[in-house]
């Protein structure tokens, strides 16, 4: 509080610290605490002081927290610190006329914040699209096939085809068997050799029949 004179007149500056309970739990039973949110039985721990509050100097302050280092706190006329806790509609007076703050009432109020966020449709599919894929991971068998072509001499082709499963298997000979049988189906096969013509000068039985000309004479010597 700014602006406040003291009994002699010079500019000062004033400031109060408070503590407020809904329903206070009585004096004696320690510190002051409340026993229900509900404002069943409202308190007000008040206590001044005067001072210079630094609000002239230029720095960022607290609002939330009061700075005594420069100030002082009131006393009562009996030199005991001046305390006092008020209910809604006491007030605590200022020693030397110095004026006095009241403790008015309570006002109830509820804060509400509505926030919206269109990422999150998106962020929840994606989650639960992973979760989908992790889950699947677990129950598909994965399998590597490599497969090499190789052209030999005579301008034909051959495939080899090998197979390794990440887990134990025993269908990985079948499954390979399955792929090759599918890629046959598309892939060129070599077309099969011909067989060699029979020579006609060759008999059933292998032989060829001798020419009378190549036949040996009789009586010729051996």
């Amino acid at each position: 509080m700014d602006g406040y004179r003291d009994k002699n007149g010079v500019k000062t500056q004033l400031g109060f610290k408070a503590f407020f309970v809904p329903t206070f739990a009585g004096e004696g039973k320690g510190q002051m605490f409340s026993q229900f949110p509900g404002a069943e039985y409202p308190v007000l721990a008040l206590s001044a002081y005067s001072g210079s509050l630094g609000v002239d100097s230029g720095l960022p302050q607290n609002v939330y927290q009061l700075d005594t280092s420069k100030m002082n706190e009131f006393k009562n006329e009996d030199d005991e610190l001046l305390k006092k806790m008020l209910r809604p509609g006491e007030k605590l007076d200022l020693p030397d006329g110095g004026g006095s703050i009241t403790f008015d009432g309570i006002e109830e109020w509820a804060s509400f914040q509505i926030s919206q966020q269109p990422g999150n449709g998106l962020a929840l599919g994606g989650a639960v699209a992973a979760i989908a894929g992790l889950a699947a991971s677990l129950f598909i068998q994965r399998r590597r096939v490599w497969v090499r072509a190789v052209r030999g001499a005579d301008g034909v082709t051959v495939v080899e085809m090998a197979g390794l499963g990440r887990s134990e298997s025993a269908k990985l000979p079948e499954e390979l068997g399955d792929l090759a049988a599918a890629l046959i189906t598309t892939a060129p096969v070599a077309p099969e050799k011909p067989d060699a013509p029979e020579n006609p000068d060759t008999n059933e039985a292998g032989s060829r029949p001798v020419h009378p000309a190549e036949a040996p004479a009789e009586g010729a010597e051996k």
